[in-house]
Formats: structure tokens, sequence, C-alpha cells
């Protein structure tokens, strides 16, 4: 019997609980101002062809000073982020997570959200407007951690006609390969991707942005890049682009596909929820590499 194994869930149960117990009392604290639901922002962004801006547990740790270990903490950053998230522009949907919609969660996700969200809510409480009806993170992580998951192909069917009959342009890291071996962007005009740094790639955000804004501005940007993702697509809204900070998507997708029910790696993609990534570190594919078209690495 591994006793340091056993010790270590233990102690990890404990925390667990005891952010849960720390939970109920921040809720009654900190009021959460209004968030669309998953449909209700799915159904809106493509609407209206907003852009959309993702704040996560990544996003809230880099408001905070802190890092989820794929980017160094950088003032910056935070700074960026917090501009990001006070946006107001009519072509910006900024989303957060909602922390008090997760009875559908399994167990140890919602444990592992209230724990989150316990320990941060008060750093970042002060930039939230009560007044602003926020769209949802979890357009885009709505299968891993549900119990319940007979509307996800549903809510991806939805997401397809973001990009429906579209030019798109995809930013991301170099071993995300959004897309890339599933039917996600069947329906796309015409995919094309530039490849960015897997870790880091906020320091070479002004490479990034300057590139970006070498397109037409009638194409959709796509961006799955972490926590810049967040702040480009700001950024280039206010000039004009629509851009969908797209985050989990494909991993997700790539999940339901398999009928995995937690979160394992997949061949040839990097895995953020996965230590390992040997696995995605080989990709020959005459496809894939057509449509690359700048590394920014």
């Amino acid at each position: 019997m591994n006793f340091s194994l056993l010790f270590r869930k233990f102690k990890t149960l404990l925390k667990l609980l005891a952010g849960a117990v720390k939970y109920e009392f921040v809720i009654k604290k900190y009021k959460l101002p209004t968030i669309l639901s998953i449909d209700e922002t799915i159904d809106l962004v493509t609407k209206e062809k907003l852009s959309v801006a993702r704040f996560g547990d990544s996003e809230y740790l880099y408001l905070t000073g802190k890092s989820d270990g794929l980017q160094k903490t950088n003032k910056n950053l935070s700074n960026d982020l917090k501009r990001a998230m006070l946006s107001r522009n009519p072509k910006l949907l900024v989303c957060l997570v909602d922390y008090e919609d997760i009875d559908d969660k399994t167990l140890m996700a919602k444990m592992s959200a209230k724990m989150f969200h316990a320990r941060t809510i008060s750093k970042y409480y002060h930039l939230l407007d009560q007044n602003y009806k926020y769209g949802n993170s979890n357009m885009t992580r709505f299968y891993i951690g549900r119990k319940d998951k007979s509307n996800s192909q549903i809510l991806f069917n939805k997401c397809k006609k973001l990009w429906d009959q579209r030019d798109i342009i995809i930013f991301e890291g170099q071993f995300t390969r959004f897309g890339y071996g599933n039917d996600l962007f069947e329906n796309a005009n015409s995919v094309r991707r530039v490849i960015c740094p897997s870790k880091g790639a906020y320091d070479v955000y002004d490479k990034i942005i300057s590139y970006a804004q070498t397109f037409p501005k009638d194409l959709l940007i796509i961006f799955a890049l972490g926590a810049s993702a967040t702040v480009a697509a700001s950024d280039l809204t206010d000039v004009g682009y629509q851009v969908i900070d797209i985050g989990n998507l494909d991993i997700e997708y790539e999940w339901f596909l398999s009928g995995a029910q937690s979160a394992v790696p997949i061949a040839k993609k990097q895995v953020s929820e996965v230590a390992d990534i040997t696995s995605a570190l080989d990709l020959k594919d005459k496809i894939y590499e057509s449509q690359i078209i700048k590394k920014l690495i």
C-alpha cells in the first residue's frame, strides 16, 4: 500500500472540503453579477457577431499576481487583463465563470470550483460591474466535468455556427493544433494558422497583435493562446476585428468524440490538464502544414 499517495489524496480532499465550506460564506459576501447561460452566450455571439474575451481560472490567477505555469507572472499582463475586463466596447462580450452554476458538475469538479472561487474572488471583485450582463466563459468548456452530457452535441453544433462559411485565422500555441484531426472547422470557408509559443506567448504579444492587424477585418480571428487570447480579443475588437477567445473547445470536442469521462491525453495535441505532452511533439501532416502562414516563435 502506497501510504505516501494516500496521504497526498487525503490532504487534497481536506483542502477541497475546506474550500467548499469557505465558499458558502463567500457567495453571501460577494454577489456575482448577471452571467448568461452557455446557450445564451453562444446564441448572442452568433447573432450579433460579437468578439469574446473569456476570463477563467488562469486569467483570475494572472489578475491576482499568480500564474498557471504557462506564462510567467507579469504586471503588464495583469494590467492588460484588467483593461479587458473593464472594456465596454459594444462589439465585445466579456465572459466570466459562473461559479454559482455548478450543480451539474461532477463532485470533484464542483469542489475544485468552489475552492478556487473562495480563494480568489475577493482579489478581483472590485473589477466586476453589477450592471453589466457578462457572457459565460464555459461557452467553450461544457463537456468534461459535467454530469449531464446529453446536450453536448447541440452545444458543439452551435459553436460551429460561429465560423460557418467564414474565412478564419487561428493564433495558437506550437502544439495546440486546434481542430486538427476532427471536423470542428469543416464548415469554415478557409483555415489559416499562425503558430505562437506554447508557453510565454505574452512575451511576444506585440508581434502577435501587430501581425493580426495585417489581415482584412471581414474575416474571423480565433485565439487559442491562454491569457494572451483574452487581451487580444479586447485589443483587436477596438480596431474593428471580430475575435473569439476559443480556449479549450477543441480538446473538449476531442473528449466528446471519444466518449472520455475524464481529462486524458489527445494524440498529437497539447492538453493543458495533462502534464505529459510527448505524444504531441511529432506531427507531419501536409494539410495542417499548408495552413500555417506564419510562425512567431
